[in-house]
């Protein structure tokens, strides 16, 4: 199975209260640990995710696009 995801920085741009970022990394860990899921069910779990690591108001839209393929 092939995952495509296409998202601008306003997930890997949020900061917590440490002022760190979510980053790349975390949204790639965020995708493998549920790339078993729906695609509806893994956007929903990686969304609540970058919320509970930055629970302060969201700025930015958050706009999560993923796809999967699975050829044969």
């Amino acid at each position: 199975m092939t995952l495509s995801l296409s998202t601008p920085t306003a997930i890997t741009e949020s900061y917590n209260s440490a002022e760190e970022q979510f980053g790349e990394q975390r949204l790639i860990e965020a995708l493998q640990r549920h790339r078993e899921a729906s695609s509806q069910a893994a956007l929903a779990s990686i969304v609540d995710e970058v919320q509970r690591f930055n629970p302060h108001e969201q700025h930015d839209d958050i706009t999560l696009i993923i796809a999967k393929h699975r050829g044969n």
